[in-house]
């Protein structure tokens, strides 16, 4: 179970709030500890650099919140962080051309790959003690992130396709179906595949959607397990 839960949504999911949240949060967390961050919204780029859009950020590039910054404020919680990114809006591709669609397609490759990497880098900083680091992604480069209607009774909210293939594995509906080899446990990898198929069905049940993502792990074939029932 979770001894700590802090809940930002919409727009309570500030730059600050988020950022004074990991702190607030993790503050007991000690080296046998494992934390959890979450983050379902918009991603952008400028130059090099990858961003996490908070409910508040404005024109100013300063008001995002950067991969970087991000590492480095999980980065001051001991123990292992596992990190959930649905970064992706389908909104974006509404009425947009052939052409602003490829071009976001390429500032999601670059973005997803960034992620991936910021965190890689940092985990072998600690390679001798630690991987500290397990993150999952939305999709892969050329690909567009999907968000559908919930399917939860009175939840109007609608929700990514990467996070309902992510919960729905991992318990949310009561059974663990990512959990393949049925040893109470659901690991990196079994919930990386979980998803990926997850999405695959889902596409060709909803052909007229055209779904096609497919999820990023950190470190791959990972047997660290991040649900436990």
């Amino acid at each position: 179970t979770f001894s700590n839960i802090s809940y930002l949504k919409d727009w309570q999911a500030t730059k600050s709030n988020i950022l004074q949240n990991i702190s607030s949060t993790f503050s007991g967390a000690d080296s046998n500890d494992i934390s959890y961050f979450y983050f379902s919204g918009h991603g952008t780029l400028l130059g090099n650099a990858s961003y996490l859009c908070p409910a508040d950020m404005t024109s100013f590039i300063n008001t995002a919140i950067s991969v970087d910054e991000l590492e480095a404020a999980l980065s001051t919680i001991p123990g292992t962080k596992i990190v959930f990114l649905d970064t992706c809006h389908s909104g974006g591709f509404i009425g947009k051309a052939v052409g602003e669609i490829q071009n976001y397609k390429e500032e999601l490759e670059y973005f997803n790959s960034k992620i991936i990497n910021a965190f890689s880098q940092a985990g072998y900083k600690y390679l001798l003690t630690t991987n500290q680091y397990k993150v999952l992604t939305s999709c892969h480069y050329y690909q567009e992130c999907m968000e559908l209607t919930s399917v939860t009774p009175g939840d109007f909210d609608p929700f990514g396709v990467f996070t309902m293939g992510l919960c729905e594995g991992c318990g949310y509906f009561g059974d663990y179906l990512a959990d393949t080899n049925l040893d109470t446990r659901v690991s990196l990898q079994e919930a990386y595949l979980y998803i990926k198929n997850w999405v695959i069905e889902l596409d060709a049940q909803t052909p007229n959607i055209n779904i096609t993502q497919d999820v990023q792990v950190y470190p791959q074939n990972s047997s660290f397990t991040i649900v436990e029932y």
